[in-house]
């Protein structure tokens, strides 16, 4: 969340960046319209509460007569503060629900343009596989025909449900195992977290509203619903909630290797064929909480990660950076990674890498000392990979007999195999 102080002292800028991010500058004001109201019941109602503190303090000094008149005039404070309090809880709510419509500040050389269509390439690796036949997409390949089974799965999971079997399964695992020890290599700590949250979790990370509709409930009972995790970030970084992590003179890297599920709404009639685009997905999630001086560096860890992984595939990929319109509102700035997949002829994004600056730590309190102050960590998170890698290696890798070719490091895994198929 963002710094409401902060908001109302800065409000045309925070106004400039919903505007740009397609949003309506207007919630910019009404946040600080409300914050003012919650300051000044806040200071009405601490005025009361003081008034009832100092009676009490002095009531056993008091003569009969006092006293009396004093309970008396206590009486009329005492119903005035239920009410205030009453109005104070009301405008709190309002509060929250209006700074969580304000995004991140994004940072100065963000590109304003208005989506992903707008995204600037910054950088690129390899060339585009060339093949003497014409390529296929990879649903329509022998391989995938053989060991992926869609319509087993649309009949328990409705559309976008899927089972992996055989060498398809295998190599997915091969694949994820070999980025993880990369990812280990880098410093990274594995671990193991739930899959699903509570909604003040999600919220005090930025995942709501800007993911809602997104994720799937599950009700505990009549009062309580968890949300199963569209990433493992949200248990990765709530794990550092309401903690104090000391100096943090060197950054805390953390990964890892979940489900996830997202219910895809508003997806509807795009990548119908295929498991590109599902409700449920294995992926690797790299995060990192650091000071606000050490985040170039650890972003530009996590790139060099990914442009490692990639490159090593040898997959010809890119790097766009993410425009205002299309910045999740969690993320100050975000490069995300394309993979070319020929038997459509177009990039896919297969992997991103954002900061987040103090945007989710405010909200999970995660503080750090600095010159005996506490100060929020910033935080960072990055996708390493999904199985969208796996289905980029299908295409660019694809052979006339509509096999696959497996890349070269990861052959050692497959048995010593060099083709899927």
């Amino acid at each position: 969340m963002i710094d409401i102080k902060h908001l109302a002292q800065n409000v045309e800028r925070y106004a400039k960046e919903l505007e740009i991010r397609g949003g309506n500058p207007e919630y910019a004001i009404q946040a600080k319209d409300i914050y003012d109201t919650w300051k000044s019941q806040k200071i009405t109602l601490d005025e009361l509460l003081q008034k009832k503190n100092d009676f009490n303090k002095t009531i056993s000094s008091l003569s009969v007569e006092e006293k009396q008149v004093g309970l008396s005039e206590m009486k009329v404070i005492s119903d005035e503060v239920k009410q205030k309090e009453s109005d104070f809880k009301n405008t709190s709510e309002l509060l929250t629900k209006a700074i969580s419509k304000i995004p991140n500040l994004s940072y100065d050389e963000i590109p304003v343009w208005k989506n992903d269509l707008d995204n600037p390439v910054v950088q690129s690796w390899g060339k585009k596989p060339e093949f003497d036949f014409e390529a296929k997409p990879y649903y329509e390949l022998d391989v995938y025909k053989k060991y992926v089974d869609q319509k087993t799965g649309a009949e328990l999971m409705w559309a976008r449900g899927y089972f992996m079997r055989g060498e398809m399964a295998k190599f997915q695992k091969v694949l994820f195992n070999w980025v993880e020890q990369i990812i280990w290599d880098n410093g990274f700590e594995p671990m193991y977290v739930p899959l699903m949250l509570n909604e003040k979790t999600m919220t005090d990370i930025g995942n709501l509203p800007d993911f809602d509709g997104q994720l799937y409930e599950v009700a505990i009972n009549e009062d309580t619903k968890y949300y199963l995790i569209p990433s493992s970030e949200q248990a990765l970084m709530w794990y550092y909630a309401k903690k104090h992590v000391w100096d943090l003179k060197e950054p805390i890297l953390v990964m890892a290797n979940t489900t996830c599920f997202r219910k895809e709404s508003g997806s509807y009639g795009k990548d119908q064929q295929g498991i590109l685009r599902v409700h449920q997905f294995e992926k690797i999630e790299i995060d990192a909480l650091c000071r606000p001086e050490d985040n170039e560096k650890v972003f530009a860890l996590n790139a060099k990660m990914n442009e490692d992984i990639y490159s090593k595939l040898w997959l010809h990929f890119r790097a766009v950076e993410v425009c205002s319109g299309d910045l999740p509102a969690k993320h100050h700035k975000q490069i995300d990674y394309e993979a070319w997949f020929p038997g459509e002829w177009k990039f896919r994004e297969v992997c991103s890498n954002g900061a987040a600056s103090d945007y989710q730590t405010r909200g999970l309190k995660t503080t750090y000392d600095i010159d005996g102050q506490r100060e929020f960590a910033w935080s960072l998170n990055c996708t390493a990979v999904t199985f969208r890698t796996g289905l980029a290696i299908m295409e660019q890798f694809q052979t006339k007999d509509w096999k696959v070719a497996i890349p070269e490091v990861l052959q050692p895994f497959m048995g010593g195999k060099t083709h899927l198929g």
